[in-house]
C-alpha cells in the first residue's frame, strides 16, 4: 500500500484508544511502533508499507515490556501512573521516573531498540 492508503485508512479506523501503530514495509523484513502523528507526519505518499496495525497504550506497554525487561516497571497510585526506566546512559546507568503516556512509551521504545526496527 502507498502512503497515502495508508494515512486514508488510520484515519478512518482510529479511534480514541489508539496512540500507536505497527508497522512493516512490504518486504516483511521488519516491525516498527510509533506515535499515529509522528508516523502521518513522517510518511509521503509515495512510501510502500505492507502493513499496518492500531495499537492502544495497554498494547504497547506489552513491546516496551517485552523490550525492556526488568528495566521498565509500571507503578499505579493515587498521584497516578508512572515508569521506572533504568538505562545506560553516557555517564552510567540512570534511572528515570516518567509519567505514563504514549510519548514515554515511544521514547523508552526507541532507546531500547536504538531507533531500529525490530526483525519480524
Amino acid at each position: 500500500m502507498k502512503g497515502r492508503e495508508i494515512i486514508t485508512s488510520l484515519n478512518e479506523r482510529r479511534n480514541e484508544e489508539h496512540q500507536f501503530v505497527k508497522w512493516w514495509r512490504k518486504e516483511n523484513d521488519f516491525i516498527d511502533y510509533d506515535l499515529i502523528d509522528r508516523f502521518i507526519e513522517n510518511t509521503s505518499g509515495s512510501d510502500d508499507i505492507g502493513g499496518i496495525e492500531l495499537i492502544t497504550m495497554d498494547d504497547m506497554w506489552n513491546e516496551v515490556k517485552r523490550i525492556g525487561g526488568t528495566r521498565v516497571a509500571l507503578k499505579h497510585d493515587a498521584a497516578g501512573d508512572t515508569v521506572t526506566w533504568f538505562h545506560k546512559g553516557k555517564t552510567g546507568l540512570h534511572v528515570n521516573c516518567c509519567p505514563f503516556t504514549a510519548e514515554t512509551l515511544q521514547e523508552i521504545y526507541d532507546v531500547e531498540t536504538k531507533g531500529n526496527p525490530v526483525g519480524s
